[in-house]
């Protein structure tokens, strides 16, 4: 019989492209759906979408049950209070980890972030955020038993589905893009590659338990990032440099707004410091030798990739055709 995996978060950006991913390499896919979840990127996949409230119990046991493998993607990036990442990212792990030893799954990964490590020269995290994937993967550490737990952390993810990218593409092609002054370096991983990993991490026999990291190897400067997006959306793209005290303001400014609507902000001041202040990079050749797994697709394809997925979708006009 094919081994099964419950795949949480799937009716996400990364989590979709998990369950595609499980589905294809023959899986039996379980994906866990809040009451409130829309499940239009996995509505034609060959998948159990099943009830899942990380805060009932009952849920957790129907979910669990017969499952090979969890591959947790689940979370929050964005939240109206510091206190929610902690509720959802940190505890919400522990209640599945749990529930899934005690119910034999035999491997479990978690889908953290390069944000529990902190930027480059940090060695901790610098935002509320990175300290609840921090906790989770802390918890997932000191589990003991025949469960295997691996953790990944990867990069920026980008691709088709991302809603985090699409207003830097928009400005893209209105011909003025705004870019930070800084020196940082990016180092992105493409979505299909992402969940390439996670796939592999839950195959591979001989796995450590990590944290791996999952990014391209090659990493891109700011300007050349705005190159490549010109010449993917054939627009002529002037960029302006702004300073990193702008884009701090920006994002306050969206917190405030959001915190009036009374919804997660988009764009926050942490989002404008891993931008404009900080810079993610990392070696993902362990990440390599472990998982036998390679980034497969390089920025300026990716970006195509994404634009092209965009603009069938409705969501970016450009000036290919």
């Amino acid at each position: 019989m094919p081994e099964s995996v419950l795949v949480t978060g799937a009716t996400g950006f990364l989590g979709s492209h998990m369950a595609e991913a499980f589905a294809a390499a023959g899986y039996e896919v379980r994906c866990g759906l809040r009451a409130t979840s829309e499940p239009r990127w996995i509505s034609g996949l060959p998948v159990e979408p099943v009830p899942l409230d990380l805060d009932r119990p009952a849920d957790l046991t129907r979910a669990l049950r017969g499952v090979d493998v969890v591959a947790h993607a689940a979370g929050i990036t964005r939240a109206r209070r510091p206190e929610d990442y902690e509720r959802v990212n940190a505890v919400g792990t522990r209640r599945l980890a749990a529930a899934a030893r005690e119910a034999g799954v035999r491997r479990f990964v978690l889908v953290s972030s390069l944000a529990a490590r902190g930027p480059d020269g940090f060695g901790y995290p610098a935002s509320a955020y990175g300290r609840s994937k921090l906790a989770a993967e802390t918890y997932l550490r000191s589990l003991g038993g025949p469960m295997k737990t691996v953790v990944l952390r990867p990069a920026a993810v980008y691709g088709p589905r991302d809603t985090d990218l699409l207003p830097l593409f928009r400005m893209a092609a209105s011909g003025l893009l705004a870019l930070p002054a800084g020196p940082g370096l990016l180092q992105p991983v493409y979505a299909a590659d992402a969940a390439a990993a996670v796939l592999a991490a839950a195959r591979e026999p001989e796995v450590g338990s990590g944290p791996f990291p999952v990014a391209e190897a090659a990493r891109y400067t700011w300007p050349e990032v705005a190159r490549h997006l010109a010449a993917t959306l054939g627009y002529s793209v002037r960029t302006v440099r702004l300073p990193a005290a702008a884009f701090r303001i920006g994002g306050r400014l969206a917190e405030r707004a959001a915190k009036l609507q009374g919804s997660p902000p988009l764009f926050d001041e942490r989002r404008a410091e891993d931008l404009a202040v900080y810079t993610w990079t990392c070696d993902p050749s362990a990440t390599e030798k472990a998982l036998g797994w390679r980034a497969e697709v390089p920025l300026p394809g990716g970006l195509a990739r994404t634009a092209r997925w965009y603009e069938e979708a409705g969501w970016l006009r450009t000036g290919s055709r």
